[in-house]
């Protein structure tokens, strides 16, 4: 509305202006504050979003790039891997490969909320060897996220974790997100089993 009305303002002064030089003028003037106005727009901070899968482990929650994770799977039986660290809980097949679970919370350190695996899901990642399963107690949604700064960036702390989040459709919880590589670094330089 407001835009219509300057257009027919400066029709109107358009009109009544007689020499070259002064409707020049008038053309670098409009030119000069449009420009003025895209910068002001650009300028603007813009929040990058990136698509995580949410899940939850022990009272944390954490996002996971969308990109890293092949499927998210049903509980499954495992065979426990003898002498192994506490939080690879064991291997299972697919495919005619064996595929290792780690711990999520175990592998972060942090007291699991429930003891039971019956509800838990297990999350295929995108990698070849080893393939791995990450097992966590529940898998929400693959959800956009904007990422905090500041004062808001606080959350579980772990070499893992490369940030924090907010769910871009639900700012209440602090979501902490993880580096699937760092995560799994520990466990893939000293694991027991060969091409586990």
């Amino acid at each position: 509305m407001a835009e219509s009305v300057r257009r027919k303002l400066r029709r109107m002064t358009w009109s009544k202006i007689r020499s070259t030089e002064e409707r020049v003028r008038q053309i670098l003037d409009e030119r000069t504050e449009s420009l003025a106005s895209r910068r002001k727009d650009e300028a603007a901070p813009v929040q990058a979003l990136s698509r995580v899968l949410v899940c939850g482990s022990g009272r944390e929650r954490f996002g996971i790039p969308a990109e890293a994770v092949a499927e998210v799977l049903p509980p499954q039986n495992t065979m426990p891997v003898p002498d192994g660290p506490p939080a690879l809980v064991g291997l299972f097949g697919r495919g005619g490969r064996l595929v290792s679970v780690i711990d999520l919370a175990l592998a972060l350190g942090i007291e699991p909320s429930s003891a039971g695996d019956e509800n838990h899901h297990l999350l295929l990642l995108r990698r070849d060897h080893p393939q791995v399963a990450l097992r966590v107690e529940r898998a929400y949604a693959v959800a956009d996220t904007v990422r905090l700064t500041g004062e808001e960036a606080t959350g579980f702390h772990s070499e893992a974790v490369t940030g924090y989040a907010r769910m871009q459709a639900d700012d209440a919880d602090t979501l902490s997100l993880l580096d699937t590589e760092r995560l799994l670094r520990p466990f893939l330089t000293a694991s027991p089993v060969s091409g586990v």
